[in-house]
This record gives C-alpha cells, structure tokens and sequence, in this order.
C-alpha cells in the first residue's frame, strides 16, 4: 500500500466529516447526513474516475472506503457540538480535504498518462466536486 491510498482515506473521512456538518446544520436527519456525508467524501473522485476512464471507480473496489466514511460520519456527530460551535471547523475540514483531493486527482490522471493541463482539471474538479454535489 502506498502513502496515496492512506492520504486518500484520510481525505475521505475529512470529506465525509465536512459534509455530515453540513447535513446537521441544515437539519437533516441521520439517514440524510449519512448520504450527504457520502456524497462529498466520494463524489469528486467518482466523477474524475468516470471522465478518464477508471472502471470501477475507485471506491467500488474497496470497502475501507466506506469504513472511514462511517468513521467520520461517527466522528462528526460525537463532536458535533463541540464543532458546530466553531464555525471555522467546517472550513478547516473543507480546506483540508480539497488540498488531499487536488494531490490524489492530479496523481491519478498521472497515473493515466494525461496531458499536464487535464492532469490539473482533474485535480481541481476531484477536489471540488464532492462540495459541488453537496450543496446541490
């Protein structure tokens, strides 16, 4: 296992985490959190993975995925309180996971022997697209 794999799972749950904030701040239910938690921790990736051709995406294959998912779908309401309070919490996840995501995006449309200019378009679009689909 690479140093990538552990920063992508990590960048998951941070993802994950910022979206289940979002979810409760806008007083969605536990299901509904849970899904738009979901959502924002994968959703950038799944649409990178489909526009360069990476079948299955890359969270198909692997159920750690989802286990950091709900890890910080867990941590996210054991602290809620304690976070929620703090506004600036949620951009820091957000600015956490959107950094990990424009790395992994860049590194795997390298992987793929793109072009440097869509190597950077999927960077950007695997750190912003998860947001893009939660606010949606």
């Amino acid at each position: 296992m690479s140093w990538i794999y552990f920063v992508d799972l990590f960048g998951t749950s941070v993802f994950a985490i910022s979206g289940v904030l979002t979810a409760i701040q806008k007083k969605f239910d536990l299901v509904g959190s849970l899904i738009i938690g979901f959502v924002t921790a994968i959703g950038g990736g799944t649409i990178r993975d489909l526009l360069i051709g990476r079948h299955p995406v890359g969270w198909l294959n692997d159920r750690n995925y989802f286990a950091v998912i709900l890890i910080g779908y867990l941590v996210a309401y054991a602290f809620k309180s304690k976070v929620i309070e703090y506004k600036r919490s949620m951009f820091l996840f957000d600015t956490v996971g959107i950094g990990l995501f424009t790395i992994l995006g860049i590194e795997t449309a390298l992987e793929y022997n793109l072009n440097t200019e869509i190597c950077l378009i999927m960077g950007v679009g695997s750190a912003c697209f998860g947001g893009v689909l939660r606010d949606v």
